[in-house]
């Protein structure tokens, strides 16, 4: 299968920019293609964070001007090899990508270029192309950054020899994120006028970034297969279940993965101790570890400790957890969280904490290694999102041992089995109804399950 050609375009790749896990499927899903015999590449923009951290690269040949609209841009093009030792592409124009943050800042909202940013890098897909004279079988593009790229290949780029036998996979990681701009924006494409519709990327009278992969690509995927459902009804479709409905024959719902020899508590260098299903001890070391780096007392040791990694967001379920706060600090147990992103939710939160410093502790960051640290030292992991495509947390739960507790939607409800419904395969909580006596009756379900240690071990080996 070496002769498939696949080219992995997309906004942000682990570990060298990441704001959710979008970063981690870049990272772990070529990897797999790999192994199965597909020839892998990747492209993404040269941001601040990449090439700080990138220590070696080459510089492929300047391609020609990329067209914006009116205008011309020069940009670069440079190769490197992932952590994974893939083909690495990185498309350079420091005014464009050379920022603090990938799309926006938390104090000051979206970048008011960002069409220009990603007009650009769709376009550049091309560019990338012909300079390697490599042709990928797949143009596999990712979430709104890139969904004009399926309008490029759909208008121009298929009728051209060298992409004649192309096709493009759009895979939607969030249906919510959309890029969604005014509909001035639309002459920067560079799109015939046509586009401009409602069989295209108009969408009540703006440019619809994402609604561009969902109505030009081949094919189209979710990150699970309930998520992959949900997004076809009103409630979950973020006013495109129309598009999503038309095209569902050309819509696969495939749960997403984990790289299982990143995230392995029994090699994982980043925690206090390893482990394995039939070697639990190390995990009781880590959650002493871990206690005490959150700095709390010795004597609560016994209490269950709940771990939260998270974007800081309303999706992610905070409404509801702020809602329950007060009553969740009466029962015995200690909460840790780890999260960045709105800066007024990431506010509530930290008032909270210092409210509560006997039963919760907050780190305000994204932290790779903090969040491994929690995997594996908390006993329980809080997940309670308004919806979620997939989720990747849950799964790296699961793999350390950490039962989750969790919301039943999209790819949490296809990865996580309510041990309450069936106690002998059962992997972990959920609860059903999202309201905030659902949330914390499952929390408190969790809790007195977790005071039978024959049981709650059994529930951790599976």
């Amino acid at each position: 299968m070496r002769n498939l050609r696949v080219l992995f375009c997309v906004s942000e790749v682990a570990p060298y920019a990441k704001t959710g896990g979008l970063a981690d499927v870049a990272q772990a899903l070529p990897v797999a293609l790999w192994h199965l015999g597909c020839d892998v590449r990747l492209f993404m923009p040269l941001y601040r964070c990449a090439r700080d951290s990138i220590k070696t690269f080459s510089i492929l040949p300047a391609p020609p001007t990329i067209s914006v609209g009116v205008h011309d841009y020069h940009v670069g093009l440079l190769e490197t090899r992932s952590t994974s030792g893939l083909p690495l592409y990185l498309l350079e124009k420091e005014e464009f990508y050379d920022r603090s943050d990938l799309y926006g800042t938390p104090d000051f909202g979206d970048y008011e270029d960002n069409p220009e940013r990603f007009i650009t890098f769709s376009l550049a897909i091309r560019s990338l192309c012909m300079g390697l004279n490599w042709f990928p079988s797949i143009l596999h593009l990712h979430d709104w950054q890139t969904g004009l790229a399926a309008a490029y290949h759909h208008f121009y780029w298929r009728h051209e020899p060298d992409f004649a036998n192309s096709r493009t996979v759009f895979t939607i990681h969030n249906l919510a994120y959309q890029g969604v701009f005014p509909g001035k924006y639309f002459h920067l494409t560079n799109l015939p006028w046509e586009a401009f519709s409602l069989q295209g990327v108009e969408f009540w009278g703006n440019c619809n970034f994402l609604k561009a992969g969902l109505v030009y690509s081949d094919h189209l995927t979710t990150v699970s297969p309930c998520y992959g459902k949900e997004i076809q009804d009103s409630e979950h479709g973020c006013g495109l279940h129309g598009v999503l409905q038309e095209r569902k024959d050309r819509l696969s719902g495939i749960l997403n993965g984990i790289d299982q020899a990143v995230w392995n508590p029994g090699t994982d260098s980043c925690i206090a101790a390893n482990y394995n299903s039939s070697r639990l001890e190390g995990k009781r070391r880590c959650k002493d570890a871990l206690l005490a780096e959150f700095g709390f007392s010795k004597d609560r040791s016994e209490l269950p400790l709940l771990g939260m990694i998270s974007r800081m967001a309303v999706q992610k379920g905070f409404g509801l957890f702020l809602d329950i706060v007060d009553e969740l600090v009466n029962l015995p147990l200690m909460l840790v969280i780890l999260g960045a992103g709105d800066a007024e939710i990431g506010r509530m939160v930290q008032t909270v904490a210092a409210r509560y410093p006997n039963n919760i502790r907050i780190c305000n960051e994204f932290n790779e290694h903090l969040a491994h640290r929690i995997e594996a030292g908390a006993d329980m992991f809080l997940m309670p999102s308004v919806y979620e495509p997939c989720g990747l947390n849950q799964m790296y739960s699961l793999r350390y041992g950490t039962i989750p507790i969790v919301h039943a939607t999209g790819g949490l409800n296809d990865s996580v089995v309510d041990v309450q419904l069936e106690p002998h395969s059962g992997t972990g909580f959920k609860f059903y109804h999202y309201n905030a006596d659902g949330l914390l009756d499952t929390i408190k379900a969790a809790l007195s399950f977790f005071k039978d240690k024959g049981e709650w071990t059994a529930l951790q080996r599976r």
